[in-house]
């Protein structure tokens, strides 16, 4: 990102003094700017330089070799530069000369998860950037932040296009995955996304025929399924944010939009017992009717494993159409 700026002067000048342009910056990361650095030592030097409403002054001696730098922390945007260099030097040469460049100060690089893409039997995720790529580094991360697996992926990829980058088998338990992306001027920005998740061994709940009630004969089953779930979270809270996430689903016997109704009140129903309970984290839930049967079956196909819910214990939050129960 250095770049060695065209005089405007004399051959003396040119010799004189050497100036580097920092064309591009990053908010928050990086400033760009300008390097002077005299070739001779010079007994008065005098620089004035505007921009973007930003200024830098230098007035006095420079000796020879030491840069002298000028960082310009302007908004987002490009800025055009001017000022001026006027110096006295060793050999008893004297002069000025204009100053002028042009500088880019970008926006933080953004990166964004592709929805659904974490693969960890693959050991995969996809992300886009907002900005031309320059590669993808990946970092699988398990119990207090350990890493337990890497991967680098060299991209050109343009903006808005999904790029899928593996990490290698991992050493240990996978709990989150941070990407570190960068562009194609080597600025960066990360994300860690938490992969972590644990499906809750459990009986189910016997409902009664278009019934969301729990009954007092099924409660032992909640019970036993509440201690698995307080066991899990006591042991990874403080490595995610662990929340519960209930899932109602149906057989294909009867109309569907009846299931659809009848598998979120059930949801609801076993959701808020949990909560009242005491399972200590969030807990979501939602219905899915017959769309998601457990068994593939026909039309108006009375399948009992087909009735049944999930107790998921997750470090993501559920996004769609799921509801937290307060």
């Amino acid at each position: 990102m250095l770049l060695l700026l065209p005089l405007l002067t004399a051959a003396h000048a040119q010799d004189a003094v050497s100036l580097q342009v920092v064309r591009f910056g990053q908010v928050g990361t990086a400033t760009p700017g300008l390097t002077l650095t005299p070739n001779m030592n010079a007994s008065s030097l005098d620089i004035r330089i505007d921009c973007g409403g930003k200024s830098g002054n230098h007035a006095g001696p420079a000796p020879k070799g030491v840069p002298i730098e000028f960082r310009f922390d302007v908004p987002a945007g490009t800025y055009t530069c001017k000022g001026t260099l006027a110096g006295d030097f060793e050999d008893g040469t004297s002069g000025e000369m204009p100053i002028s460049f042009s500088i880019t100060q970008l926006p933080p690089l953004q990166i964004r998860l592709v929805p659904g893409s974490v693969d960890l039997e693959a050991r995969r995720v996809a992300v886009t950037l907002d900005r031309p790529a320059g590669k993808i580094e990946v970092t699988a991360l398990g119990p207090r932040g350990a890493e337990v697996g890497q991967g680098l992926l060299p991209s050109s990829a343009a903006p808005g296009t999904a790029i899928a980058a593996e990490w290698g088998k991992p050493t240990g338990e996978v709990i989150k995955v941070r990407v570190k992306a960068y562009d194609d001027k080597g600025f960066w920005s990360e994300l860690v996304v938490s992969v972590w998740s644990y499906a809750i061994p459990h009986e189910e709940v016997v409902f009664a025929t278009n019934s969301a009630a729990i009954e007092e004969s099924q409660l032992y089953k909640l019970e036993s399924a509440l201690v698995e779930a307080r066991k899990v979270y006591d042991k990874y809270e403080g490595e995610v944010k662990v929340r519960l996430q209930v899932a109602g689903h149906t057989d294909s016997v009867g109309d569907a939009a009846h299931n659809q109704q009848l598998s979120e009140a059930r949801a609801r129903s076993l959701a808020d017992w949990f909560k009242d309970a005491g399972f200590p984290g969030e807990v979501w839930y939602q219905g899915f009717g017959e769309s998601q049967l457990a068994v593939k079956t026909g039309d108006q196909v009375d399948e009992p494993r087909n009735r049944r819910a999930d107790y998921v214990l997750s470090g993501t939050a559920p996004g769609g159409d799921w509801t937290e129960m307060k």
